[in-house]
């Protein structure tokens, strides 16, 4: 009985907060979609009239279990199956009646829009955004004394710092649509554009634009009731290294041009995105990928989600992964990233801790960040040259308000191992883990079998070396201690021309389980 409740606890805490959220972003007055119904106002309707009347307030969006209904129920209910819908409302919308009785109640803070959206344009495009059009515009904004933000007051009603394509290109100031083109305007759309909140179409958030520009110069603040929300920009994700099985199975889905989502989807009806093994390597044979036979167990393995208790495997995943096209950033940089590793393979970590160093010395700020033409010299000096597609890619995918993440980059040269190399990697060096996810490197460094590494097994580097470069490769040669994230990447950058056995066996034999 006590786990129940937690459960209703957590899925009404779970519901009252998606309903909160979309009630404030969209102005929504929630109680009236509830009135309706309740002709004599006694603040009580029936259960099927309350579920209907907040589907049709949530425009359709809020899905809810039947565990979801059951806990909205048994708080807002009563025995004789009548739900007292403004006390639901009061506590989704935040309102506090009666204060005038309890004036020493603290008043709670009206909620803050998180309509704010920067998107990530074309690498090309991102080049010019930062390098041309935001300069040009803050500069206009500066010299005419521009604040972007007063030229849509009058459109938004709802204050929540959106308004409509068409709103947008209307309240643009005049100055910035004589100096842009048609090109520079749908650049601006494209950018800070957001779904409505009907999901049918488009807002764009001036408020973004307004920081963007307007904010550059302290003079063009000002006060106008509404907190400026600060929008960092997301981390990268990750670029994998894809295992050689992955490999051709991606090459084959290429020259065959699939479009295999719909094909999970049939198995799919709720489209939450996963499937079972079973399933999942059903439609692959369906697909022509029989001969694969015992590899796609392997394959689905790989995909599998470790947030399920039943392993179901992330089958959208999969398919982002299989279908990237070969012209794409995440394809461009995983061929980079595979040929630098092939020239750095030879040097080891010493190659790696050189490109930092020449990154370090070139960023003088000390920011982490460099400008592009100052990263491409710092490669350079390193031995690596970059096509004109490889330099877009890299910009799309580490820059950051136009400057290049090089320790980013540094990171994503080493590589990441895929989930079960990740699994079995720590149940080998389990005992060299602390409490905290760092490294105790001194008792790592002294069980460790050097004979078996992989670069001393293929003969590019000595025991001696092979020391060594443990030690810097894993750290390279950063402050504080090294995380379980180190060790895997460095891993990832020794064995990524491994097959599985080769990785097994050198994983097994370099570090022998510590009794």
């Amino acid at each position: 009985g006590e786990i129940m409740s937690v459960m209703f606890a957590e899925a009404l805490a779970r519901v009252e907060s998606k309903v909160y959220k979309y009630v404030a972003e969209n102005r929504v007055r929630l109680e009236s979609f509830f009135v309706i119904y309740d002709r004599l106002r006694h603040r009580h309707i029936s259960r099927p009239q309350f579920f209907r009347g907040l589907n049709v307030a949530m425009n359709n969006t809020l899905l809810l279990s039947p565990d979801d209904e059951q806990a909205l129920v048994d708080k807002y209910g009563r025995n004789d199956g009548m739900v007292n819908y403004r006390a639901f409302s009061d506590a989704c919308t935040a309102i506090q009646r009666d204060l005038e009785k309890t004036p020493w109640q603290d008043v709670r803070n009206a909620h803050e829009s998180t309509n704010m959206r920067r998107n990530k344009l074309s690498p090309g495009e991102e080049k010019y955004f930062y390098a041309t059009l935001l300069p040009k515009l803050q500069h206009i904004a500066r010299e005419q004394g521009l604040v972007v933000k007063n030229a849509y007051q009058d459109f938004d009603h709802n204050k929540n710092g959106c308004v409509t394509k068409m709103q947008f290109l209307r309240g643009l100031p005049d100055k910035f649509q004589i100096a842009c083109v048609r090109s520079d305007l749908e650049m601006l759309v494209d950018r800070y554009s957001l779904p409505d909140a009907y999901g049918t179409g488009v807002d764009v958030s001036y408020h973004t634009m307004h920081i963007d520009v307007s904010e550059e110069d302290s003079a063009l603040t000002l006060p106008d009731g509404r907190q400026d929300d600060v929008v960092e920009d997301a981390p990268a994700g990750r670029i994998p290294v894809l295992s050689q099985l992955e490999r051709r199975v991606r090459q084959v889905c290429r020259d065959k041009q699939f479009n295999m989502v719909p094909f999970f989807q049939d198995y799919d009806k709720l489209r939450t995105g996963f499937i079972s093994c079973k399933v999942f390597t059903r439609v692959l044979c369906t697909l022509g990928l029989e001969y694969l036979a015992g590899d796609l167990d392997v394959l689905a393995a790989l995909y599998q989600s470790d947030e399920h208790k039943d392993k179901s495997v992330d089958y959208r995943l999969f398919c982002r992964e299989m279908q990237t096209p070969s012209s794409s950033t995440r394809s461009v940089l995983q061929d980079l990233f595979d040929r630098v590793r092939r020239e750095f393979s030879t040097r080891g970590a010493i190659g790696l801790v050189g490109l930092l160093q020449a990154f370090t010395t070139a960023d003088h700020q000390r920011q982490g960040r460099l400008p592009l033409a100052t990263f491409e010299e710092s490669l350079r000096a390193c031995g690596i040259s970059l096509t004109s597609m490889e330099n877009d890619a890299i910009f799309g995918h580490f820059a950051n308000t136009g400057n290049i993440d090089y320790m980013a980059f540094v990171r994503e040269v080493r590589g990441s191992l895929h989930r079960l190399r990740k699994q079995r990697l720590m149940q080998v060096y389990k005992s060299v883990v602390t409490p905290v996810s760092t490294i105790n490197m001194d008792l790592l460094l002294r069980n460790f079998n050097f004979q078996y590494h992989p670069r001393c097994l293929d003969g590019s580097l000595s025991e001696r070396q092979c020391m060594a470069d443990v030690e810097e490769g894993i750290s390279i040669n950063r402050a504080g201690a090294s995380t379980v994230e180190d060790l895997m990447d460095y891993w990832a950058f020794i064995g990524y021309k491994l097959s599985e056995e080769q990785f097994e066996y050198c994983l097994l034999n370099t570090f022998p389980q510590i009794s």
